[in-house]
């Protein structure tokens, strides 16, 4: 018998367990560039396509997802698994381009359709709780960074970087072909399909509340990303070269991560106006980057900058499904969803690159700076956002 457990839950842990590994494209940077030879470059275009093409395969395949859950996990499940597998073929023949084109595209469009798959299939199946279920989807995208750190440490400690692919395709392959047999969705009631009409593209993506909203949005990935991308070489620059203190420190980021989006979600059932905690992200994030900032690289308050923005960069995800819900019909949430999530892919051409141009060129102190200023441009404009949204409903 169909349950929400079986149909929901699980599928969503399995899909999210491995797509989220994504996040830990950090532990395998230098054991690339050691054994291939890659510059730093390549490596950092990886990880940004891989984001990049995130958020355009999940902005055009939202429609996908609406008519057939269980065909964008097969896509997930084909385009996840090629990716990671030739990823591992591209580093073992020693090839920049084909390890590019596997991490980044090719991945890339199985990390979309996976990311967007479950997230309206457990607000279906949560109904009464959908801020719940949504940050439960979202979390297990950041849980999978908190599990798949010490295995992804323990292979590049055992194997060669480019065998840890193979035993992970193979890992998250399975994982995701279960759900696939597994997913499905219980049927629409009459108040779902008639709570609000259906917008096309262009009333969706030109009405200023989805503008300001993919802004702040942006904002906040680019920011975060930044950060995340260039965590474990952060410690390194500030004195720390123990491999196990660093594989502790980012895994402290990824617990709180996973912690910012399952609370702050939940959070969101409690409350009548469901961008209140995108609020709390920006004042946070900003003053603990000018708190970083101002301590001149130590590494006690970077701990604390680090902390704090992986708690409300994971928040900034969980609570969008609840916010979209609030302004757009469940109906069409996947499609609002994967359009929003455009913003995901254009912070992955722009945030570790900034990272990394700020650090080669300048020193950790600047890019602080720059991140705190950016908070400050995403306060401000969600302010914008709720003036917009305000003026809408009044008039």
């Amino acid at each position: 018998m169909k349950n929400k457990y079986l149909n929901g839950l699980l599928p969503m842990i399995l899909i999210n367990f491995s797509i989220g590994s994504v996040y830990c494209w950090t532990l395998f940077k230098e054991d690339i560039i050691l054994f291939a030879g890659f510059s730093k470059s390549v490596t950092e275009w990886c990880f940004s396509l891989a984001i990049f093409i995130l958020g355009m395969s999940a902005a055009f395949g939202g429609k996908i997802v609406e008519r057939d859950v269980k065909r964008s996990c097969l896509i997930t499940f084909v385009m996840f698994t090629a990716g990671m597998a030739l990823t591992g073929v591209g580093i073992q023949i020693k090839s920049p381009w084909l390890t590019v084109l596997s991490y980044g595209v090719i991945q890339g469009i199985g990390l979309g359709f996976g990311y967007i798959t479950p997230v309206k299939t457990m607000m279906l199946w949560f109904a009464d709780n959908r801020g719940l279920a949504a940050g439960l989807s979202i979390a297990g995208f950041g849980m999978a960074r908190v599990i798949a750190n010490p295995l992804i440490a323990y292979l590049l400690e055992t194997l060669p970087v480019y065998s840890s692919f193979y035993v992970l395709a193979a890992l998250y392959g399975s994982a995701i072909f279960i759900a696939c047999w597994l997913i499905c969705r219980p049927p629409l009631v009459e108040t779902d399909i008639s709570e609000a009409k259906i917008l096309s593209y262009r009333e969706i993506i030109f009405a200023p509340k989805f503008i300001f909203l993919w802004l702040v949005f942006f904002l906040n990935i680019t920011s975060g990303l930044a950060l995340i991308s260039q965590e474990k070489q952060i410690y390194h620059m500030l004195g720390e070269t123990v491999i196990s203190t660093v594989v502790l420190y980012v895994s402290i980021s990824s617990i709180l991560n996973l912690i910012g989006r399952f609370t702050m979600a939940s959070w969101q059932d409690a409350l009548k106006q469901k961008h209140i905690p995108y609020f709390l992200m920006a004042v946070a994030s900003l003053a603990v980057c000018f708190v970083a900032a101002l301590s001149f690289n130590q590494m006690p308050q970077t701990l604390l900058m680090m902390w704090v923005v992986n708690f409300f960069f994971g928040c900034g995800f969980s609570c969008l499904p609840n916010i979209l819900h609030q302004h757009y019909s469940i109906k069409q949430l996947s499609t609002v969803l994967g359009l929003t999530l455009s913003a995901w892919a254009a912070a992955g051409l722009v945030g570790n690159q900034l990272a990394l141009f700020v650090i080669n060129n300048f020193n950790l102190t600047v890019l602080y700076l720059i991140l705190g200023v950016i908070y400050t441009i995403e306060l401000f404009i969600l302010l914008l956002w709720v003036k917009s949204t305000f003026h809408k409903r009044q008039a």
